[in-house]
């Protein structure tokens, strides 16, 4: 089979000082891949990168971007455009000018310039507003723009870091769909970094889920989803996340053997008679329209089950709680898979 990988990390460390930012870090992203780094706040997703874009420098290992080494290539010289969280328009400049200033710098003449200016306006449909001021834009206008910016450069990397994260939700939503139709469009190769679990479910091909500096698991969005490696992914895909009970606690009919914890998503636990092997006391009722978070407190720990948006179920109620067979997941001391 040929090598499809577009972006290679091998072995790629980082270290600042005393501390171990990034551990022995192994990737390969397809070319036209929308991969996602995820993970919680000072995981190493955006040192990570920072290194593929060369803003930081590896303190080992190695970057190949389209099958050269980059490694130690100034970010100029590596074909990568990057979108960061600030959109950093320069607010005297129009739509039009903001989009085509990196090719301004680069040279390339005036008409080419605002040419692709216009196309890339075209695509992300601001094609209305190139005359416009960023002060007169909406922040997903301007967001667009930024993504403008990076999109006349025609690099062979684009980097997204945190992009989204200074919109309001229903922005969120709709930069979601935009970005994700913008990649179909254009089929680049995609690096988006976010602690976002929806954004990276919603538009990524492949995921990586990073903590404290290393990867935990790569995978599709559902393979993550349906088959965790560990304790951590387990718990941070999903939405509601996963609850997590002492086996010790747990009635003994319902104790696996061999394992510390039980894993089970909200939408495998029904709720039963309040004599069931194991009830709790309902603490928290979230009613969201189209279904009802009921969350429960048991002896082996809070469960969360997930019933239709018109359920009963009252505050300090007891309730029985049943877990769908088969779809537990067993995790040991140290948090792996059993």
């Amino acid at each position: 089979m040929t090598d499809q990988a577009h972006v290679r990390l091998t072995s790629l460390e980082k270290h600042f000082g005393a501390f171990q930012a990034l551990k022995d870090i192994q990737l390969s992203v397809e070319k036209g891949e929308f991969c996602a780094l995820l993970g919680p706040s000072g995981c190493g997703k955006s040192t990570l990168l920072r290194l593929i874009a060369g803003l930081e420098e590896a303190t080992s290992g190695r970057i190949e971007i389209a099958g050269r080494d980059v490694t130690m290539l100034e970010p100029s010289d590596r074909q990568i455009a990057m979108v960061f969280q600030s959109y950093a328009l320069y607010p005297h400049m129009s739509v039009a000018e903001n989009i085509a200033f990196s090719l301004e710098a680069a040279g390339v003449p005036k008409a080419k310039r605002l040419a692709k200016a216009a196309e890339a306006a075209a695509l992300l449909q601001l094609d209305q507003l190139l005359d416009r001021k960023p002060a007169a834009l909406s922040g997903g206008q301007r967001q667009r723009v930024a993504i403008g910016r990076a999109l006349v450069r025609d690099p062979q990397v684009f980097l997204f870091d945190e992009p989204l994260s200074n919109l309001d939700a229903l922005l969120r939503v709709q930069m979601r769909i935009e970005l994700s139709n913008l990649h179909r469009q254009i089929g680049a190769t995609m690096i988006y970094v976010t602690h976002d679990q929806v954004e990276a479910m919603t538009m990524a091909d492949k995921i990586v889920v990073m903590s404290a500096g290393q990867v935990q698991q790569v995978g599709t969005p559902m393979e993550l989803y349906d088959n965790p490696a560990n304790r951590f992914v387990a718990g941070f895909i999903g939405n509601p996340a996963m609850s997590f009970l002492n086996v010790a606690a747990l009635p003994p009919a319902l104790r696996p053997a061999g394992a510390q914890e039980v894993g089970i998503r909200p939408e495998h636990v029904q709720l039963t008679a309040p004599d069931a092997p194991l009830h709790g006391s309902v603490r928290l009722v979230e009613r969201l329209g189209n279904q009802t978070l009921i969350h429960v407190e048991t002896p082996a720990g809070p469960v969360c089950a997930q019933a239709p948006g018109h359920a009963t179920a009252r505050l300090g109620e007891t309730v029985g709680l049943a877990l769908e067979p088969g779809r537990a997941f067993l995790f040991d001391a140290t948090g792996h898979r059993v």
